[in-house]
C-alpha cells in the first residue's frame, strides 16, 4: 500500500470520526483508532507528523496531566480515562493538522462537521416534539427546578445527553458557521446555510441553557469587533424582547440575577468547595478526571451523599483542581493560543474559506470561554472532540497558508 493510499483512508477515517463526534460518543472511536493505527504505520515508515504549533504549550499540560493520573485518588480510573480522553483528542489533532494537506481536504472535512450538526439538528427536533417522553426525561434527570419553573418541561438535549452539552455544541457549531454564512456568495449555499444557522439558534434557545445564551451575545461582541461593528445594533433588540415577551426563555433569562435560583446556588458551592481542593492540591491536582471521587471530601452543600458531582460546573477551577495550577496554565495556553492563532489566521490569510475557518473558531472559543464560566461543557467527549477538531483545522489552515506563501 503506497503512501498515498493510507493518506486517503486516514482522511476518510478522519470525516467519520467528525461526523460521528456530535451523534455518539463511544461509536466515534471504531473510525478513529484504525486512523490511529495506519498513522503510526505509516510513521515507521517514514511520515511525518505534525504537532501544530503550539507543541511546548501541549506537551506542558500532557506531562503535568499524566504526574496528575500518577497521583491520583484513583490512578486506574484516571489513567483509562486520560488514554481515552485526551490522548485521543490530541491523536485527533495530530492527524487533522498532518493529513490535511490542501484546501480541498479542510472543505470536505467543514462539510463532514456540517453533515454532523444536521444530524443532531433533525434528532433533536424529532426528540423535542414528544412531550411526554422529554417531560419525564426532564423530570428524572433533575435537569429544572420545578418550583422555580413549573411551566418549563421539555428541554432539548438531543444526541449530546444533556441540555447544557447540547447548547455547548451548538455554540461551537453557529461560531464556526456564521461566517460562511456572512461571507458565502453562492445563493443556494448561503440560503442553505442561514436555514441551518436559524435551526441551530432556535434549538439553542430550546435548550434553555442560560449560560450559552450569554455566551451567544459574547460572540456577537467578538464578531462586532472583528468583522463588523454595526452587528452592536443587535444588542439592543434584547431590552425590547425581555420586556416584551413573557415566556419561558424571558423567565430563565432573568433568573440568572434573582438570587434565588437553585443551580445558581449549586454552582457557588461548588466553587467554593473546588477553590479548598485546589488549595490542598496546587500542583499535581486530585487526578485527571477525579474531580468526582475528591468532591465528597470538600461538599457541605449537597445533603444527599447518592448524588455524584463530575466537574466543578467551572472549566477554569474544574481544570486547576484535576491536574494542578500549572497543568491547567498550559492547557488555557493552549486554548487561548489557538483562539489568537485564528484571529490571525482570519486577518491574514489569501484565501476567504480559511479566513472564515479563522474567524469561525475565534468566535466558537470566544462563546467557549465565557460558557466555561458557568458550565464546564468540555467534560463531555463529544463537545471535547468537536472543540479540538475545530482547533486542529484551524491550524491546519494557517499551516496551509504558510506552505503557500512559502512557494510565492
Amino acid at each position: 500500500m503506497s503512501c498515498r493510499d493510507i493518506g486517503q483512508i486516514i482522511r476518510s477515517l478522519l470525516y467519520m470520526t467528525v461526523l460521528l463526534a456530535p451523534l455518539d460518543a463511544f461509536l466515534l472511536y471504531v473510525p478513529l483508532v484504525p486512523a490511529v493505527l495506519l498513522a503510526a504505520f505509516d510513521r515507521v515508515r517514514g511520515r511525518k507528523l505534525s504537532a501544530g504549533p503550539m507543541k511546548k504549550y501541549a506537551a506542558g499540560f500532557f506531562a503535568c496531566s499524566a504526574l496528575s493520573v500518577a497521583l491520583s485518588v484513583d490512578r486506574a480510573f484516571s489513567l483509562f480515562n486520560w488514554i481515552f480522553l485526551p490522548c485521543m483528542y490530541a491523536a485527533l489533532y495530530v492527524l487533522i493538522l498532518s493529513y490535511l494537506r490542501t484546501e480541498k481536504d479542510e472543505r470536505r472535512l467543514l462539510t463532514s462537521l456540517l453533515a454532523g450538526l444536521v444530524c443532531a439538528l433533525a434528532y433533536g427536533v424529532f426528540q423535542f416534539a414528544d412531550i411526554q417522553n422529554m417531560s419525564n426525561t426532564i423530570a428524572a434527570q433533575d435537569w429544572v427546578d420545578p418550583e422555580r419553573f413549573p411551566l418549563l418541561y421539555r428541554r432539548m438535549y438531543s444526541t449530546l445527553e444533556n441540555p447544557n452539552l447540547f447548547a455547548g455544541y451548538l455554540l461551537m457549531m453557529i461560531g464556526l458557521f456564521l461566517p460562511f454564512g456572512l461571507t458565502e456568495r453562492r445563493r443556494d449555499w448561503k440560503a442553505g446555510l442561514w436555514a441551518v444557522l436559524a435551526l441551530s439558534a432556535l434549538c439553542l434557545l430550546l435548550t434553555y441553557s442560560r449560560g450559552a445564551w450569554v455566551s451567544l451575545l459574547a460572540m456577537a461582541a467578538v464578531l462586532a469587533v472583528l468583522y463588523d461593528r454595526r452587528i452592536w445594533l443587535l444588542f439592543l433588540a434584547v431590552p425590547p424582547v425581555l420586556l416584551l415577551y413573557h415566556g419561558q426563555i424571558t423567565e430563565r433569562f432573568l433568573s440568572l440575577f434573582s438570587g434565588e435560583d437553585t443551580s445558581i446556588l449549586l454552582r457557588v458551592a461548588l466553587w467554593d468547595s473546588t477553590a479548598a481542593m485546589i488549595e490542598d492540591h496546587p500542583l499535581f491536582g486530585v487526578g485527571w478526571g477525579a474531580y468526582f471521587e475528591a468532591y465528597p471530601e470538600y461538599n457541605y452543600f449537597i445533603a444527599d451523599p447518592s448524588v455524584i458531582i463530575y466537574h466543578a460546573h467551572n472549566m477554569y477551577l474544574s481544570m486547576a483542581a484535576e491536574v494542578g495550577l500549572p497543568g491547567a496554565l498550559f492547557f488555557f495556553l493552549l486554548f487561548f493560543g489557538h483562539a489568537a492563532l485564528a484571529v490571525s489566521l482570519y486577518k491574514k490569510a489569501r484565501s476567504g474559506f480559511r479566513r472564515a475557518v479563522g474567524l469561525g473558531f475565534a468566535l466558537a472559543a470566544a462563546a467557549m470561554a465565557v460558557y466555561g464560566v458557568g458550565d464546564y461543557v468540555l467534560f463531555s467527549r463529544a463537545v471535547s472532540f468537536c472543540f479540538w477538531t475545530l482547533a486542529a483545522l484551524a491550524a491546519a489552515c494557517a499551516a496551509g497558508e504558510a506552505r503557500e506563501r512559502e512557494k510565492i
